[in-house]
């Protein structure tokens, strides 16, 4: 039976912000919109924002490792439930688990156990695995492995394919073979993105030309900009096609950058990501990574050399301090949350409330906090 998600304020990209009431239907996607603060008359009202309310499009973060005390690399399908129940409370409806630089057989591991989750996506949706790293540059490592760093291998994504979906594939794009395995990726329909890379901004434009279309977590681990060679800091604000990941912590990126960045490029190009690590949600302190440490103190996440290792950001923490710090009105803002990357990893049925695209919302209130994430109709989270 259909539900009716009343007197909300509806944050689509592009469009205004308004009351209006979203009806849930029973095949998981929206039904219609009914413009104004009173809703329809013989649905079923299942929460009532009082016109206060704002109602987005489930977030997708497409780089995150994990959460709760949980990654990837632990490569069981316990740790993907517990990731994946995470980031409801965040407020995302699809996340992309993303792997860590490892042997050939762990990265296998890794991808069986997001297929296993697949078949009973009880928590956030997981369409596809986001693979960082083996193919990365050593000089460029931050908390990766370089034990484990080896050149771009066709072979070894199509294996890891078969397994399960893989839909971006992040790497230092100036390694022997990138070019040829970008175009074969493009072949493929896997989106690519430039990380932990030296590369100089030509071997960026010849990249592009081979179906680059990401940068992964904008100016951390990347080739800086520099008056005699802009590198890849360079290349975004050069390139206007280029779609940006920013990791919106305030320590990966400091508060000015991210005006900075705010500012010289446009919220069509630019994608808001966590890259969380197992910490996420529990704060400071010693956690395990691989056959390592991870110590957390006043937010940041380092490995023992004092190299950051991913986040402990969560997504709605992010685009809180983005909204803080530009001051961008929050349905221009919403494109970075959900619609570009729905776009760019061609989620055509996701991304916006919109009728007939899936019944993703997340709720928050006016201080952006995650009010109740609801996925495919069903709320799976509520504060």
């Amino acid at each position: 039976m259909p539900r009716i998600l009343a007197d909300v304020l509806l944050v689509s990209p592009n469009d205004y912000i308004r009351p209006v009431s979203i009806e849930l239907g029973d095949d998981g996607n929206i039904a219609r919109i009914h413009e104004g603060h009173q809703p329809p008359d013989g649905v079923p009202v299942i929460f009532d924002g009082g016109g206060e309310v704002y109602a987005t499009a489930g977030f997708i973060d497409i780089h995150t490792h994990g959460a709760r005390g949980f990654d990837l690399s632990y490569a069981t399908l316990e740790a993907v439930e517990a990731h994946a129940e995470a980031k409801l409370a965040e407020g995302v409806t699809t996340f992309l688990p993303t792997t860590w630089t490892a042997s050939a057989e762990h990265k296998v591991r890794m991808a069986r156990a997001v297929a296993e989750y697949r078949k009973n996506p009880r928590f956030a949706r997981a369409p596809f695995l986001h693979v960082e790293g083996p193919y990365i540059n050593p000089s460029q490592a931050g908390a990766q492995d370089p034990r484990y760093m080896r050149r771009p291998d066709v072979d070894e994504i199509r294996r890891l394919h078969e397994v399960c979906p893989v839909g971006l594939i992040s790497l230092a794009i100036e390694l022997d073979g990138a070019l040829p395995f970008l175009a074969e990726m493009r072949k493929m329909g896997i989106v690519t993105s430039a990380a932990h890379s030296a590369a100089s901004y030509a071997d960026f434009q010849a990249a592009r030309e081979m179906g680059l279309a990401h940068l992964t977590h904008y100016c951390n681990q990347m080739s800086a900009l520099h008056h005699r060679n802009v590198g890849l800091v360079g290349a975004a604000l050069l390139d206007d096609g280029v779609m940006i990941e920013v990791i919106c912590d305030g320590i990966h990126l400091c508060p000015d950058m991210i005006r900075l960045i705010f500012k010289h490029r446009s919220c069509d190009r630019l994608m808001l990501i966590t890259d969380s690590i197992a910490a996420a949600h529990l704060g400071d302190g010693r956690y395990p990574l691989h056959d390592g440490e991870i110590i957390v103190k006043d937010g940041a996440a380092r490995i023992p050399a004092g190299n950051l290792a991913g986040s402990i950001v969560t997504f709605d923490e992010a685009l809180r301090l983005v909204s803080k710090l530009t001051a961008i009105p929050l349905n221009e803002l919403s494109k970075t949350c959900a619609a570009n990357q729905a776009r760019s990893l061609r989620l055509k049925d996701r991304g916006r409330i919109q009728q007939g695209l899936l019944a993703d919302v997340t709720l928050l209130t006016p201080g952006l906090e995650v009010v109740a994430t609801y996925v495919g109709g069903e709320q799976r989270f509520s504060a």
